[in-house]
């Protein structure tokens, strides 16, 4: 077992530990509501009771209106799936940039199967900012769901999303507007103009230190989904299955947590992100900065390459030193091939190869941040002559 107090984690956009608060309250709600809440007796209907309360919690926090229903599920990727899947599947036209999660790009790209390809809006994406004449085209072909990460989880670029649905009522008014808001939790103030023009939003636990395996669908009300999963007629008909009353209380207070520090956690954030870009500079390496700059780039998350090493192999001489950092979508780390998303925004195949993600947390500190550059640094020199040799034999 890792020793939690020696380790230097970097990678919180992958996943984040647990907050001590919700670990201590999620025991309690485990040996108190064991329930099923489809029980018609006392406890039942008590867990049942429990379930709205959690849910109310929720709407209060991120200020939900009552025209969107929320739908519990195991986290971000069954939250996108059931919603594009629900409401596009099988002939209905969706738009994307190509760059989101792959629970997003390869839901959507699912469809081709029954001749329905979904419409990329990528050539109208520049320095991290969506160019709104693209909206006269999602008009012109008749696109139903534009579907597009709120935070990307790779670059931390931030879709600005009240602009986007202001410019979508006018300019395209058939199409609506689904967020990926896996990393936007305690990031970005959610208000009544974003979810009055929001078709759907997910959202997951584990992102913004909860527990794993319980997430959120936010949809308006208004549009008719089709199940993905059958065998029972809880939330809406929408998702069978018993609920767990312990994880939507964790994920609740987890929400309640995680808005009430948003101010000092993107305080910390923007500190830690500066200190890391200037000792980067400092090192004089041969750094290229993936990552967008300015107002529109969340403060958790940057993308750098570093050619011609690796990044896996510089992830591995890092672990090395209990220093742990991303590739990039730990959904897809597992993938030899470059990132999609880094080759998307027009990197060669060796920059988006050599590249690391590092994503920080309130919990992360200065000092780690020094010990992660000087490692980075003496890693880099150890393995530039290998990967020089490597470049002039092929």
């Amino acid at each position: 077992m890792l020793e939690k107090a020696k380790m230097i984690y970097l990678d919180n956009a992958a996943t984040t530990l647990m907050d001590p608060e919700i670990i201590s309250s999620l025991q309690g709600y485990m040996q108190d509501h064991f329930a099923n809440s489809g029980a018609v007796y006392e406890i039942g209907l008590d867990a049942k009771k429990k379930i709205e309360e959690a849910t109310e919690s929720i709407r209060d926090s991120l200020g939900i209106p009552n025209t969107h229903n929320l739908v519990y599920t195991s986290g971000g990727t069954e939250s996108n799936n059931l919603f594009i899947k629900g409401l596009c599947s099988p002939d209905k036209k969706a738009a994307y940039l190509g760059l989101e999660h792959p629970s997003v790009t390869e839901t959507l790209q699912s469809f081709k199967k029954y001749e329905n390809e979904p419409f990329s809006l990528l050539e109208f994406f520049k320095e991290g900012n969506l160019d709104y004449s693209c909206l006269a085209l999602l008009k012109e072909k008749k696109i139903r769901l534009l579907c597009l990460s709120h935070i990307n989880n790779e670059l931390g670029t931030i879709i600005d999303s009240v602009s986007l649905i202001r410019h979508l009522e006018k300019e395209a008014p058939q199409t609506r507007l689904f967020l990926d808001g896996v990393q936007a939790i305690g990031k970005i103030k959610f208000g009544k103009p974003m979810w009055s023009g929001l078709a759907g939003f997910s959202l997951s636990a584990h992102k913004f230190h909860g527990p794993k395996g319980i997430g959120l669908l936010i949809y308006d009300s208004r549009l008719n989904l089709n199940p993905q999963m059958h065998g029972g007629k809880q939330q809406f008909g929408l998702r069978a299955g018993t609920l767990s009353v312990p994880l939507i209380f964790s994920l609740a207070d987890s929400i309640k947590l995680a808005v009430a520090r948003q101010q000092d956690t993107q305080n910390r954030l923007q500190e830690l992100q500066n200190y890391f870009l200037q000792g980067l500079k400092k090192l004089n390496k041969p750094v290229l900065l993936n990552s967008f700059s300015g107002g529109g780039q969340s403060a958790g998350i940057v993308n750098f390459s570093f050619p011609p090493v690796e990044g896996e192999v510089m992830l591995h001489h890092l672990e090395k030193d209990k220093i742990y950092v991303g590739l990039g979508s730990a959904c897809s780390a597992h993938s030899k091939q470059p990132s999609k998303i880094l080759t998307g925004i027009g990197l060669s195949n060796e920059q988006a190869r050599c590249s690391l993600r590092i994503s920080f947390s309130r919990n992360n500190t200065i000092a780690e941040i020094e010990k992660f550059l000087s490692a980075f640094s003496e890693n880099y020199d150890k393995l530039l002559p290998t990967f020089t040799k490597r470049a002039v034999y092929k």
